[in-house]
């Protein structure tokens, strides 16, 4: 008899009508923006500007090198431009980065000119349609090597950058930040904002910016005795000098070289949402903190997505309204895709799912992510689709679901995941309930009785 009222409590209690909320992108078709080693096609980064139009960028490494580029018009994207062509010799395994606001256009990329490298600026006024010529960012130095640059736009327009300066023998790494004020002309003395952190930072891994108001932060890999955790570092004076840093990682990741791996974050309110890999616990994955923007103190260290692979990397970040958005590379059935995250301001994780195209044979990386874009869209999404040499664009709406213990007969439906009742992900157990989420936005409550 007690067995019966068990059994008949579980079968009640998954009969009530239990409410599931979400979020998730519903992309459009891909636009394909490039196809072949001639016209290039690795790791393309997106803008939006003015009237929600991307501007793209990717790398051709092969010779003749160049970093090229495509606008949307309006209805389409407009035909492939050179925006440097290889008479100025566009170098570096990570790069080229590009950031706006409205239709002002900064490109940074670093330059083989020099046996020591340089860092070049390029922006445009006019959303994309003509782009100055060169500005060095870099010093002109003899003594000293420059690489790996990236760049993020302040509140009033200006750009800041960040790039590594070392010795000509590679050695001697620092984290160096110069910003602008008068819209790219000229930069401030360079600022060695990893002088803050024990260590020095690691010599493969690119820095990137966030910037609110007057404030920017530097998030970086530092290495303290191969000790490479995530570091990240205050300005509150437009990134003219930094005055405080904090280690993020509640792990220590201890590794003899470097991951070739970038922490990202980006704000709402009075924190930094911070995404970084670290492999601290034998396994590569992707963890997320809210950092306070005042005192840099984070809130939890927790795992964006626990049900991915034993290797998660290549994340960008953007945020809309209250939530975030990351993206990823992972490799989960055989073939890499760019996977994707909601999150709440709060850190909740609330839709994880595919955004790449998984009806394109082969594998999908390099993903980045911008708030915006054409047809209503609340973000825009390029990747690099590597085994078929193209690069592609999605956009999507932020879609809102609501479902009801619902599920459908679609034979396109995919699981997602498996979680329990406090949302925790699970493998299936008799006499367990548990719930099936689906790409499609359906959920599934069961239970197996023995």
């Amino acid at each position: 008899m007690e067995n019966f009222i068990t059994m008949k409590s579980i079968l009640f209690f998954l009969l009530l009508p239990v409410f599931s909320y979400g979020q998730y992108l519903n992309q459009s078709t891909p636009y394909i923006l490039s196809s072949g080693p001639s016209e290039g096609y690795e790791r393309p980064r997106v803008v939006i500007t003015a009237n929600n139009s991307p501007f793209v960028i990717w790398s051709k490494p092969s010779t003749p090198k160049a970093i090229k580029a495509r606008k949307w018009n309006g209805t389409d994207f407009d035909s492939i431009v050179d925006l440097v062509g290889h008479d100025l010799k566009p170098t570096g395994f990570i790069g080229p980065e590009i950031a706006a606001k409205g239709d002002t256009i900064y490109l940074i990329f670093e330059s083989l000119l020099h046996n020591n490298h340089v860092i070049y600026l390029k922006f445009s006024f006019d959303g994309g349609l003509t782009f100055s010529d060169t500005i060095r960012v870099s010093d002109n130095s003899n003594t000293h090597k420059f690489a790996m640059p990236n760049i993020s736009v302040r509140e009033d327009g200006n750009p800041v950058v960040s790039y590594m300066e070392c010795l000509p023998n590679w050695t001697d790494w620092k984290q160096v930040v110069k910003t602008s004020f008068n819209f790219g002309m000229s930069f401030s003395p360079a600022t060695d904002v990893s002088a803050l952190a024990p260590g020095e930072p690691c010599d493969c891994c690119q820095s990137t910016l966030v910037t609110n108001g007057n404030n920017v932060y530097l998030l970086f890999r530092n290495d303290d005795s191969d000790v490479r955790n995530t570091y990240i570092a205050q300005s509150n004076n437009d990134g003219l000098t930094f005055t405080a840093t904090h280690d993020l990682d509640d792990i220590n990741w201890v590794l003899n070289s470097c991951p070739t791996s970038s922490p990202v974050g980006a704000v709402i309110g009075d924190s930094i949402m911070v995404v970084r890999r670290n492999g601290g616990s034998g396994v590569n994955k992707l963890y997320k903190s809210n950092v306070n923007k005042d005192n840099l103190q984070k809130s939890y260290f927790t795992q964006v997505d626990s049900a991915g692979s034993s290797l998660q990397d290549k994340a960008e970040i953007a945020s809309y309204m209250n939530n975030f958005l990351t993206v990823w590379e992972e490799n989960r059935n055989g073939n890499k895709e760019c996977f994707y995250s909601v999150i709440g301001s709060d850190g909740k994780s609330l839709y994880n799912g595919i955004i790449s195209d998984t009806a394109t044979f082969g594998h999908k990386i390099e993903p980045d992510i911008a708030y915006g874009g054409p047809y209503s869209a609340s973000f825009s999404v390029v990747y690099t689709a590597s085994t078929q040499h193209e690069v592609h664009f999605v956009c999507s709406p932020l879609m809102y679901v609501t479902a009801i213990n619902q599920a459908t007969d679609s034979n396109d439906k995919k699981l997602l995941k498996t979680v329990n009742l406090l949302g925790e992900n699970v493998t299936p157990e008799s006499n367990k309930p548990f719930i099936n989420i689906y790409n499609d936005g359906s959920v599934e409550r069961k239970v197996v009785l023995e």
